[in-house]
C-alpha cells in the first residue's frame, strides 16, 4: 500500500491531523525551523546577489534525520507547514534535506485543523511557492544586514554588548517619541460647565443634566476659575427655554471578525495578555484541544496570522443559522455582512473565527485551561456578532436656551446641551456580554451591507465624564450621549434649575497615553510597519533588549539606555529609523512575495544606501553622555569620582582610572537618587533602613552602608497567609521575565513557596475579611478579593489630594458593597470608605499613566465630582 508522508511544524498539530488521515499517511512534525543562517558575520554573501549559506540548527539533527528516515519509506511527501511565507521556508528547506529523484513532493496547507480543513489541503496540493520563499530569505536577509552591521555601530557608540533591530528599532522610536510628547507636555487649565434642569410647571418629569457648549453664538471655551464663576452666577439665575428636539434613530454597526491584531489588541485590552501570549494561546487552539470526543484533539480557531476580514462562503451560512437558532430571526440580516480588507492586506487567509460555530465556548470550557476559554470565548463572540444586525438606539439631543437676569452678565446668551438615549434593538451587542469597545469598531463603520452608520461607544453617563477629546485640548469635548432617555419635552417649553444645580468642574489637559501593548500594535498597524506574524515578536525584543520597560497598568517607558540608543540612531540619519521607510519595505516585501519584484533586486537597492549612511554614521561622534566631575571622594585612593553612564545606567569611577578600577553605583552617591526613609531596622546592624532604587527596582539599604552593606526586598506590608513573613516584588533577572510577589522566606529555611501574580494592598477584603485584595491592571484597574471562592471584585477609586491629583493611595468604597454579604460572625462594613492605605512606592504624576489603564480611574473621579 503507497504510503504517504504528512510533515507539519508542531507535533500537537501532528497528533491532530493523523486523527482525521487515518491509514496511509503518517504525520512528523519539524518542531519549526530545521535550517538557519549561522550566527557569523559571512553567512550572507553580499558580493553574489546575497546568496545564503543555511546551516541545520543545532539541536535539530536528530529531528531531520528522522524526517529523512520516514521519507525513504514514503511514495509521496506532502509539506504541511504552516500557510505564511515562515511555513513556505520550512518547506523549501525539508524539501532540500530530502530530495529524491523518485519521490513526489508537494505543498499543501491546512487553514483550519479540522477534518474539513485537512481533507481540502491533501486534495488541493500545489507547487512550492519560490515568490513566498524569496520574499521569506529577503526578510531574513534584511534583518540579518541591520542586525548586525547597526548592532556593531551601537557598540562602538555607546556601549558593548548592545543590539538593534530593522524593525524592532523603529518600534522603540515610536515609545521613546511618545514618552517625549508626555515630558513635555504642559497642562492646560479648563472648566466643565453644565445644569441640572426639570420641567418648570407642571406635569413634573425626571430632571437631566445640560452640558453647557456656547455663549453668545460662539463656542465657549473656559480657560479659569474667575470666568466659570461668572458664568455660574450667570447660569444660576437665567430663564431656560428649550430651543430644539431632535429624535433620530442611530444605528451601531458590527465590528468585522479579528485579524491578527485586532485579536492582540482586545485581548491586551480586556484579558490582560500580551501580544505574545495571546499568539501562544491562539497557536494551541488552532493546532487541536482534546474534547474528549471524536477520538483526539480538535483545531477550534482559523490560523491565526492574517490581516484579512473575510471569510468563507459555509462559515457564514453555518453563523447565520445558529443566530437564527440562538439569539432568533429577528438577530440575522437580510444579507450577509461583508467587511473589507486594509489596501495592503495580503488576503491569504480567513479572518480568524471559530472553525465551527456549533462549538460554543461553554459546552467545551471544562476541557480547556482558563485562558484557552477565555480567548475562545472573545474569538467566538466576535466572529458571531459580525454576522448579526446593528444595534438600535432611540437619541434625542435638546438644545436649550439660557438668558441671564443677573446685572451686567458675563454673556448676553448661553446654549446648552443633552443627549441620551435607550437602546431599542440591542442587535449584535446581544452576544458581547457587556464588553464596549472593540478593536477596529471604527473601521466597520459603512462596510457592513446592511446597517446603517454606525455610532459610538456608549458614553459614560456623567455628563461631566472625562473623554479623549477632554485630553487632547481644552474647552467643551464633543457632544456625549448618555446612557438614557431623556424626558419628553417641547420647543419653547420652560425650564428651571433643579439638582444638582449648576456645576462648574476644573480640569487639566492630560498628555497623551502611554503605549502598551494593544495600542503600539494599533499603532504599528496603522503605519504599515511589520506583518501579522511579527507584532508579538517586535513587542517581545524591545522588553527583552531592556530598552523599555512595563509600568504598572501595562503602559511602556523607554529606559535611559533605550532613549540613548533611538537618540543615537536618529542622529546617523539612517533610513530604518523612519517609519514611513519601513512600512514602504514591507510593501516591497509584499511584491516580492507576489512575483512583481526580484529578491536580489530589493537587496541591492536598499544596502547601497544602507552603506553609505552606515559609514557617514561611524564618523559621529559617541552617542554617550561624557564624565561628569563631582565632589564626591573615592574611598579607595583619595581621588575624585566621575559620573559615567554605562549600558546598565549611572555610576562613579575614580578619575585615576585604569589606575583605579574603584566604582560606586550612583544609589550611593551623595546627592545622586533620591532615598525614602523608612521605620525598618536592618537585621544585622540594628541601624535603619532606607529605600533605594536599583537596577531592578526598589530594594531597602543599611544607612550603615559601606560598613554594613545589608540589603533586602521592600515589604508590601502585607504578611504571608502560609509562615507569617513578608510579601515582596520579585523582578526575575532574566529578561522578559514576569514580575512576580512571593514570600520573603522563599530562600530561608522554611523554603516558602507562596506566590502570587497580581500586586497584593493591604486592604482587608470588605465580603470575606481577607486580610488582604489583590490588584490587577488593564483596562479597569481592580481591586481583587485574593481568597479563591470569595469572588469579591471593585473598581480602583484613586484618592485624591485637593488639588484634584491623586496620591497613590487607594481606597475601597465599602458602600458599594451589599452589607448583607457580610459574614455573621463579623460586623458589616462600614459606610464610609476605610483609610487610603499607601503604596510602597511613589505615585505617579496626574495622567502619567498611559494605555487602557488610565480612562477607567478618570473616569471614575469624574462620576464622583459629578455626584
Amino acid at each position: 500500500m503507497a504510503k504517504t508522508l504528512v510533515i507539519v511544524e508542531s507535533p500537537a498539530k501532528a497528533k491532530t491531523i493523523k486523527k482525521y488521515l487515518g491509514n496511509g499517511y503518517e504525520v512528523f512534525a519539524s518542531k519549526g525551523h530545521v535550517k538557519d543562517l549561522p550566527k557569523k558575520q559571512n553567512a550572507v554573501d553580499v558580493q553574489n546577489d546575497f546568496a545564503e549559506t543555511y546551516e541545520v540548527i543545532e539541536g535539530k539533527e536528530k529531528v531531520l534525520e528522522e524526517l529523512k528516515s520516514a521519507a525513504k519509506k514514503a511514495d509521496e511527501v506532502l509539506l504541511a507547514t504552516d500557510p505564511d511565507r515562515e511555513g513556505e521556508a520550512i518547506a523549501f528547506h525539508i524539501s532540500e534535506e530530502i530530495k529524491n529523484p523518485r519521490l513526489k513532493v508537494a505543498r499543501v496547507e491546512f487553514h483550519e485543523i479540522t477534518k474539513k480543513g485537512v481533507d481540502h489541503g491533501v486534495h488541493n496540493p500545489r507547487k512550492l511557492d519560490e515568490n513566498l520563499y524569496d520574499a521569506q530569505r529577503a526578510r531574513r536577509v534584511l534583518d540579518r544586514i541591520v542586525g548586525y552591521d547597526v548592532s556593531a555601530l551601537v557598540w562602538s557608540k555607546l556601549a558593548f554588548g548592545l543590539s538593534a533591530g530593522r524593525v524592532q528599532s523603529v518600534a522603540l522610536r515610536l515609545i521613546v517619541d511618545r514618552e517625549r510628547e508626555v515630558e513635555a507636555f504642559v497642562p492646560e487649565e479648563y472648566w466643565n460647565i453644565a445644569v441640572g434642569l426639570a420641567a418648570a410647571s407642571p406635569p413634573q418629569r425626571a430632571p437631566f443634566v445640560a452640558k453647557l457648549a456656547s455663549a453668545d453664538g460662539k463656542k465657549l471655551e473656559v480657560t479659569n476659575g474667575e470666568v466659570a464663576a461668572k458664568v455660574r452666577v450667570d447660569l444660576e439665575a437665567a430663564r431656560y427655554r428649550v430651543a430644539k428636539v431632535v429624535r433620530r434613530e442611530q444605528k451601531r454597526n458590527p465590528p468585522a471578525p479579528y485579524t491578527t491584531s485586532k485579536l492582540q489588541q482586545d485581548a491586551t485590552n480586556y484579558l490582560h495578555f500580551g501580544a505574545k501570549r495571546t499568539m501562544q494561546i491562539a497557536q494551541a487552539l488552532y493546532e487541536g484541544i482534546d474534547l474528549k470526543r471524536d477520538g483526539g484533539p480538535v483545531g477550534l480557531i482559523t490560523y491565526m496570522r492574517t490581516d484579512s476580514t473575510r471569510v468563507s462562503d459555509d462559515a457564514i451560512a453555518e453563523v447565520r443559522g445558529v443566530v437564527a437558532k440562538r439569539y432568533g430571526k429577528e438577530f440575522v440580516p437580510e444579507r450577509p455582512n461583508v467587511y473589507k480588507s486594509k489596501k495592503n492586506a495580503q488576503d491569504a487567509h480567513e479572518a480568524i473565527r471559530p472553525t465551527s460555530v456549533e462549538i460554543h465556548p461553554d459546552s467545551i470550557k471544562k476541557h480547556l485551561k482558563d485562558e484557552q476559554y477565555k480567548l475562545y470565548k472573545l474569538i467566538w463572540n466576535r466572529f458571531v456578532a459580525s454576522q448579526m444586525n446593528p444595534a438600535v438606539y432611540d437619541r434625542t439631543t435638546v438644545e436649550i436656551d439660557a438668558t441671564p437676569t443677573a446685572a451686567a452678565p458675563a454673556y448676553r446668551s448661553y446654549l446648552a446641551r443633552a443627549s441620551g438615549r435607550i437602546l431599542k434593538f440591542a442587535g449584535w451587542l446581544q452576544v458581547t456580554e457587556g464588553q464596549q469597545e472593540f478593536a477596529g469598531e471604527e473601521e466597520s463603520a459603512g462596510a457592513a451591507a446592511e446597517g446603517g452608520a454606525a455610532a459610538p461607544a456608549p458614553a459614560e453617563a456623567s455628563a461631566l465624564a472625562t473623554t479623549d477629546a477632554e485630553r487632547a485640548a481644552p474647552g467643551v469635548p464633543a457632544e456625549e450621549d448618555s446612557e438614557a432617555l431623556l424626558p419628553d419635552m417641547k420647543e419653547g417649553e420652560a425650564l428651571a434649575v433643579s439638582s444638582p444645580g449648576v456645576i462648574t468642574d476644573q480640569k487639566f489637559t492630560q498628555p497623551p497615553p502611554r503605549y502598551n501593548e494593544g495600542s503600539l500594535v494599533r499603532e504599528l498597524e496603522k503605519r504599515g510597519i511589520g506583518r501579522p506574524s511579527t507584532y508579538a515578536e517586535i513587542i517581545s525584543k524591545v522588553q527583552q533588549r531592556a530598552y523599555v520597560e512595563k509600568r504598572e497598568g501595562g503602559a511602556f517607558q523607554p529606559t535611559l539606555l533605550g532613549k540613548f540608543v533611538v537618540d543615537g540612531l536618529v542622529r546617523s540619519n539612517l533610513d530604518i529609523m523612519d517609519p514611513n521607510f519601513t512600512a514602504q519595505m514591507e510593501e516591497e516585501l509584499d511584491e516580492v512575495g507576489a512575483g512583481n519584484l526580484k529578491r536580489e533586486q530589493l537587496l541591492k537597492r536598499f544596502y547601497k544606501k544602507f552603506r553609505e549612511q552606515l559609514d557617514k554614521s561611524k564618523k559621529l561622534a559617541p552617542w554617550k553622555p561624557e564624565a561628569e566631575k563631582t565632589d564626591i571622594v573615592c574611598d579607595e585612593c583619595g581621588s575624585m569620582m566621575l559620573k559615567k553612564w554605562g549600558k546598565n545606567g549611572w555610576f562613579l569611577s575614580c578619575e585615576r582610572y585604569p589606575k583605579c578600577k574603584a566604582t560606586r553605583d550612583l544609589s550611593d552617591a551623595r546627592g545622586s537618587a533620591a532615598v525614602r526613609e523608612t521605620d525598618i531596622s536592618c537585621d544585622k546592624c540594628g541601624k535603619p533602613m532606607i529605600i533605594k532604587t536599583g537596577r531592578f527596582g526598589d530594594f531597602l539599604s543599611c544607612t550603615g552602608y559601606p560598613t554594613c552593606k545589608n540589603t533586602r526586598p521592600v515589604p508590601l506590608g502585607v504578611a504571608c497567609p502560609n509562615c507569617g513573613g513578608d510579601l515582596i516584588e520579585i523582578r526575575p533577572r532574566k529578561k522578559g521575565g514576569r514580575t512576580f510577589y512571593g514570600c520573603s522566606n522563599w530562600n530561608a529555611e522554611q523554603k516558602c513557596d507562596f506566590k502570587l501574580w497580581q500586586k497584593p494592598v493591604p486592604v482587608p477584603c470588605p465580603q470575606c475579611g481577607a486580610k488582604f485584595v489583590t490588584r490587577t491592571g488593564g483596562k479597569k484597574a481592580m481591586l481583587v478579593c485574593a481568597t479563591k471562592d470569595c469572588g469579591f471584585k471593585q473598581e480602583i477609586v484613586e484618592a485624591e489630594g485637593e488639588d484634584g491629583a491623586t496620591d497613590g493611595a487607594v481606597a475601597l468604597d465599602a458602600a458599594a458593597v451589599d452589607a448583607s454579604a457580610a459574614p455573621a460572625d463579623r460586623p458589616a462594613p462600614a459606610a464610609a470608605p476605610p483609610a487610603a492605605v499607601q503604596r510602597p512606592e511613589p505615585a505617579p504624576s496626574p495622567g502619567a499613566t498611559g494605555g487602557a489603564a488610565e480612562k477607567p480611574a478618570r473616569a471614575v473621579r469624574a462620576r464622583r465630582t459629578a455626584s
